[in-house]
């Protein structure tokens, strides 16, 4: 057996199998959107010649060179899958309101392999996780740190989405005296209580969403001129609006 022939266990290479596997799967999804789908994917057989070693707790694995003897049999096969089941047991593209581990780069290369491990491939995937109490930590032997990983995707996820300003109204009724505030991604995470300052004073938000928000000014300093509302979404969002508002 060569030196270069590295040795390998069988977790480590049904892992990479399955996650191959799993791409073959989403970009057929993805392919599906546009082009019906009008073949199957029979039954695979691969079968290898080994050499295995155990060292009283692990079995590993060291594959055979060409006209080598005396090399053990292992053979594998992958059942077929058709369109349907595609479409039923792969979940859908990530969407623009979404974003790839794949493409953060703070994240190394090695949590981006224990994630796709378990499925996780993007923020929202870790979001559903996280609302199952699975504990990432202990399936992946305290590989990911769940805390730092939460903070990267959802930095990443506004960065890919930062809040845009449509339009500003002010009213004035008998409810009080209002600014409304339309756009697109003000409010992303919903974990978070944002806030707003008007003129360096908190003001009450009586209405937050992703494009609509209500201020209640009645509590606030109001000018002629030079106003400036501030609204703090989240951790990593703070966005400044100057107004000119008439009484």
């Amino acid at each position: 057996m060569t030196a270069s022939n590295r040795s390998w266990n069988l977790e480590s290479f049904l892992d990479s199998l399955i996650v191959e596997l799993d791409k073959a799967r989403e970009t057929l999804a993805v392919k599906a959107i546009n082009k019906p789908l009008t073949y199957a994917v029979k039954d695979v057989n691969l079968e290898m010649q080994l050499f295995p070693s155990f060292d009283g707790n692990n079995v590993r694995f060291i594959t055979a060179q060409p006209g080598q003897e005396g090399a053990s049999k292992i053979a594998i096969q992958l059942g077929s899958i058709t369109d349907q089941q595609i479409r039923k047991t792969t979940k859908g593209p990530t969407t623009t309101d979404d974003v790839s581990i794949e493409v953060i780069e703070d994240i190394d290369a090695d949590t981006k392999k224990e994630l796709r491990k378990i499925g996780v491939t993007s923020v929202n995937d870790l979001d559903k996780i996280q609302k199952k109490n699975v504990d990432i930590e202990k399936i992946s032997n305290k590989k990911v740190n769940y805390g730092k990983l939460a903070k990267l995707l959802n930095k990443a996820r506004r960065t890919n989405n930062p809040p845009q300003i449509k339009n500003v109204n002010f009213n004035i009724g008998r409810s009080g005296t209002m600014i409304q505030v339309e756009g697109s991604n003000l409010i992303l995470d919903k974990k978070y209580t944002p806030v707003a300052v008007v003129n360096g004073k908190l003001a009450q938000l009586q209405e937050a969403t992703k494009d609509h928000l209500v201020i209640d000014l009645s509590k606030s300093i109001i000018n002629e001129d030079n106003n400036e509302l501030v609204v703090v979404s989240d951790p990593y969002t703070i966005y400044k609006v100057k107004l000119d508002l008439k009484k």
